[in-house]
């Protein structure tokens, strides 16, 4: 059988794919060729194929205690960000429901509050660990 009639053959049976005659399927893989034609045209394509070859072969060098170490550290990044997020916009209504900004005396007494000197130990011991950091280097 010539290549261009096995070709033929497996195009006809592509093309009769239950599928392939669902119109949402169809409309589907019209906008995706349309997204990925300026990436081929422009030899961009090629870039995306290498990078999922690199991810594909460092998730074949992982073995499952790296890949759920990896996945904790992304998963407490993001734990952290969205605490970060939270407490900043917090403390921002909490500051913009102020008439007029606390004075020293407050601020000061603001330090009885278990949370500010918690809050406080854990800045001063991240800027502690980053000036040795920083004096190491």
């Amino acid at each position: 059988m010539s290549e261009e009639m096995q070709l033929n053959g497996n195009l006809e049976k592509l093309m009769s794919a239950p599928v392939l005659n669902d119109q949402a399927t169809i409309d589907g893989i019209k906008n995706l060729i349309d997204k990925a034609a300026p990436l081929v045209q422009a030899g961009r394509f090629n870039n995306i194929i290498d990078l999922l070859s690199i991810i594909s072969d460092n998730i074949e060098f992982l073995d499952e205690a790296a890949l759920e170490k990896t996945t904790k550290v992304g998963e407490e990044i993001l734990a952290l960000g969205w605490t970060a997020g939270n407490a900043v916009r917090m403390a921002n209504a909490q500051t913009e429901a102020l008439e007029k900004p606390p004075g020293l005396f407050q601020l000061i007494s603001s330090l009885n509050d278990p949370d500010v000197r918690r809050s406080l130990h854990f800045f001063i011991g991240t800027m502690r660990i980053i000036g040795r950091q920083m004096k190491n280097d």
